[in-house]
């Protein structure tokens, strides 16, 4: 656990609740990405305007799918994981993150 200072209740409570906050949000708004997503094909992110390079239009679609089909199984919604298990939701995240 990262926490810095004096370890005491209220400390480690308000770290976990920050670190919760920070992990809802981002699933939250990958999950609006990937909505927005929806409306495109790989080939409308290899034209301009996005003029994305078909490996990165292909990680970038990976990296949202990945991050809906986790955020659905947080969830509990029926259907989900839509990977066969065991599966690193996390690797197709990583790749974009990296490419930043």
């Amino acid at each position: 656990m990262a926490v810095f200072g004096q370890l005491n209740p209220s400390t480690v409570v308000n770290q976990i609740q920050m670190k919760l906050s920070a992990l809802f949000s981002a699933l939250e708004d990958l999950e609006g990405d990937y909505q927005w997503s929806s409306a495109y094909s790989l080939s409308d992110f290899e034209a301009p305007p996005f003029s994305f390079s078909a490996s990165d239009a292909q990680a970038v679609f990976n990296a949202l799918a990945d991050a809906h089909d986790l955020y659905q199984t947080a969830l509990g919604t029926t259907g989900f994981p839509t990977a066969t298990l065991p599966y690193d939701f996390l690797a197709s995240m990583r790749a974009v993150a990296a490419t930043k």
